[in-house]
């Protein structure tokens, strides 16, 4: 079987392209591939643990229900459970101030020199998502 990697750019709630990219993960790993997921850019907000917030969302529930449907973190949970190699980059996290948030299960810290190469040196395919 072969081993895909995604670099993933775009972010939940910013197009369809993280939703894809999670379900395109899913079915290559349920198909016996192996799957490395490399999240760039707003992509390195879906590795993090969701934070309760407790104050006015200043939305009415229409658009929080709609909102609340674009959440992916449970989708990124199941394909690490799943077997998927999950890295970010830390540094598009750093600039955006995000860098030093708990990640959710599965995911680990990374980089384009490493983790990114060496995804890119052991896959059959790669392709790049967002934009």
């Amino acid at each position: 079987m072969a081993t895909i990697t995604i670099t993933l750019i775009s972010g939940a709630a910013e197009n369809e392209l993280a939703d894809f990219a999670l379900r395109f993960s899913e079915a290559a790993l349920e198909g016996g591939h192996k799957m490395n997921l490399f999240l760039f850019g707003n992509a390195c907000n879906l590795a993090n643990q969701e934070v309760a917030w407790t104050g006015d969302r200043g939305m009415n529930q229409e658009l929080t229900d709609f909102m609340d449907s674009q959440r992916l973190l449970e989708k990124v949970k199941s394909v690490a459970e799943k077997g998927a190699l999950i890295h970010t980059c830390h540094t598009t996290e750093y600039v955006r101030g995000t860098e030093g948030c708990e990640y959710t299960d599965g995911v680990s810290r990374g980089n384009v020199g490493s983790s990114l190469t060496k995804f890119l040196l052991t896959s059959d395919a790669a392709f790049t998502l967002g934009g």
